[in-house]
């Protein structure tokens, strides 16, 4: 069978959010749609789920896909395998703690098929536990967003766009087996680079569910530090090879610059001095970077080696910042 739209889920340990999730792409307006789901070695109840609410949506069941891997591998790796067995023209992912509006894929596929897109993208809506935020997606044409997504203005997960399969195929695009921290912004920047055209549904249909993670100031292991390193050097490679990148160098090290504060500001305190030295043009950015005061003071005493400093900030920082969570309702 032909579908317009293939979903595609990749399920470990969401055993406390997946029903809503299943509900929210099951109980979808449009029709023509395909759904993989990846059991990527779950150890909960998060597959069994999945197979009692199917029960619910009969005439979806003949739609589904369930391919389970031999052993854990990972997120990207399950985007990998889910794409590889997608028939549609089209494909979208969701994170299985997330859900969506009920009409996304209709109003996204009608986007796509009446100006010919191979990427359209939407607003969408940050979920804590007691509150929620819109986040608004800047879009002003291919070649700007391209730039906002570089420089981290525009938010670079895969999750809230659907994508022409064959932009993947014929450019020979996919996540990086193994990088678990940054996998997104390594693969659609390049993905929006190749595309022809680019559309924006501009309503909020995504659900990005942030009470299923860690506190922000929660530390990196030394694996994602390397993961994201091996990102911002690889993206830097691949521009570096295209025409144009000149007129993309600056927001390349702009993005350079905010990934690196932010790792700088997580890894253990031991590993920020080495990391910080990583990507040292993207330092000279610094003033034609938009940057949050505290970025700012991070990067200062970054720069002038004033680590034990550094140290004592963040973690008066973290306390505030929790503090600020619980008045603004997010934890």
């Amino acid at each position: 069978m032909k579908y317009d739209v293939s979903i595609l889920i990749p399920i470990y340990k969401v055993e406390q959010y997946i029903e809503r999730c299943l509900h929210s792409v099951f109980g979808q307006t449009y029709s023509s749609i395909q759904f993989i789901f990846v059991d990527d070695c779950s150890p909960d109840r998060s597959v069994e789920i999945l197979h009692t609410v199917l029960k619910e949506y009969p005439m979806r069941k003949d739609h589904v896909k369930i391919i389970k891997h031999e052993q854990n591998r990972g997120l990207a790796a399950a985007r990998n395998t889910a794409l590889e067995n997608a028939d549609a023209q089209y494909v979208l992912n969701i994170d299985s703690d997330d859900f969506v509006e009920k009409d996304m894929v209709e109003l996204m596929y009608n986007s796509a098929f009446h100006n010919g897109s191979d990427i359209v993208f939407c607003d969408f809506i940050i979920e804590w536990k007691r509150t929620q935020k819109i986040a608004y997606q800047p879009f002003i044409n291919k070649r700007q967003y391209l730039l906002d997504l570089l420089n981290t203005s525009a938010m670079p997960g895969v999750v809230n766009k659907l994508i022409k399969k064959d932009l993947y195929i014929s450019n020979n695009i996919h996540p990086f087996e193994g990088v678990d921290l940054g996998e997104d912004y390594i693969t659609t920047p390049r993905l929006v680079f190749k595309a022809k055209k680019i559309s924006k549904v501009d309503k909020p249909l995504y659900h990005y569910v942030q009470f299923n993670t860690g506190s922000y100031t929660a530390t990196m292991s030394d694996k994602s530090g390397k993961d994201l390193l091996f990102v911002l050097q690889t993206l830097d490679s691949y521009f570096k090879t295209t025409d144009g990148f000149e007129t993309l160098k600056v927001d390349i090290l702009r993005g350079q610059l905010i990934k690196k504060i932010d790792l700088v500001s997580r890894i253990e305190s031991t590993s920020r001095k080495e990391i910080f030295k990583e990507f040292p043009e993207a330092n000279t950015v610094f003033s034609k970077t938009n940057l949050s005061s505290r970025e700012k003071i991070i990067f200062k005493l970054s720069i002038d080696n004033h680590f034990r400093t550094l140290d004592v900030f963040l973690k008066f920082y973290g306390y505030l910042f929790e503090k600020f969570q619980l008045i603004k309702k997010r934890r």
